[in-house]
């Protein structure tokens, strides 16, 4: 399995993002220590196999450095697990042309579209970013992290009745902020 290092520090995951897009190589380790584990995890549920979960996630981690160059990240979480379900998913596809995304692990606004490109994922991040920050929290528990409703009122401190209203209320602001033309789909 992966080995992880002891942080002694605690940068923030954008700090570091912010300093391996400067050049400190050394910060792509740390984000190893924070989320090789977690990221192997999503690697499994799609790929289903350790081995190319394994070499999924360490190719993600060598090109992190060029990654982070290209893009300037605002929120390291969601990002690095966008980027390495959109990885998943073109491994799956390479086996499966046809294969496509379950509407489940999605948000609801993104899931008409095709190919969820690196443009779309930025505008998906900025626009959460914009949420009120109970609307925030709870899109990325239930959405980026999967946890349920149940887990996300634990990990809050919101009661189910409040999770289902912040969800339904991100969502529609997610689609309103990413559609400002107001078309339905």
């Amino acid at each position: 399995m992966f080995l992880r290092r002891i942080p002694t520090q605690q940068p923030s995951d954008e700090a570091l993002a912010a300093s391996l897009r400067a050049g400190d190589r050394s910060a792509a380790g740390l984000l190893w220590d924070r989320y090789a584990h977690l990221l192997f995890g999503v690697a499994m549920k799609y790929l289903k196999n350790p081995e190319q979960a394994k070499d999924l996630v360490m190719e993600l981690f060598a090109d992190l450095p060029a990654l982070s160059g290209r893009h300037e990240v605002k929120a390291f979480r969601p990002w690095i697990h966008t980027v390495v379900r959109n990885r998943c998913l073109m491994v799956l596809r390479k086996h499966d042309p046809h294969a496509v995304l379950d509407p489940q692990r999605i948000p609801a606004e993104l899931q008409e579209t095709d190919a969820l490109d690196e443009g779309s994922l930025q505008a998906l991040e900025a626009a959460i970013g914009r949420l009120p920050e109970a609307q925030q929290q709870c899109i990325r528990l239930f959405h980026l992290e999967r946890q349920s409703y149940r887990q996300v009122a634990a990990r809050t401190g919101f009661t189910g009745e409040q999770v289902r209203s912040h969800l339904q209320n991100g969502r529609r602001n997610l689609r309103n902020m990413l559609d400002p033309h107001g078309r339905n789909h």
